[in-house]
């Protein structure tokens, strides 16, 4: 999965002399990424896991925007938005999971199961 991911920065980096800075990875291959991480540890439902630790499914360079793609999530139902003392948390929506599986295929190409 990571390698998919760093192959599209890295390919670009070396053939072209583009910076990792300067690489465009797509919102939707961001989100798809945070989705696959969540599904791979498998919180789903009612087991949910803290906003930061969705943070480091992605790149470094991409870390900030974690918190803005996990409210687009939420906002198109795929994540559960659980405000817990101190920290959020998040899951997968069960109901989605459909939709989930077919966003991480078609971003990634990578298979959850």
């Amino acid at each position: 999965m990571f390698k998919y991911l760093y192959s599209i920065i890295y390919s670009n980096e070396h053939s072209e002399g583009v910076s990792i800075s300067q690489q465009e990875i797509s919102r939707e291959q961001l989100k798809a990424h945070i989705l696959y991480k969540l599904a791979r540890h498998r919180r789903w439902g009612g087991k949910h896991t803290e906003l930061i630790h969705a943070r480091s499914a992605l790149p470094r360079e991409h870390q900030m925007e974690a918190e803005s793609l996990a409210h687009e999530l939420a906002n198109d139902g795929f994540l559960i938005w659980l405000p817990k003392t101190g920290q959020v948390h998040i899951s997968l929506n069960s109901r989605k999971k459909k939709e989930i599986v077919e966003m991480v295929e078609k971003y990634l190409q990578e298979r959850i199961w």
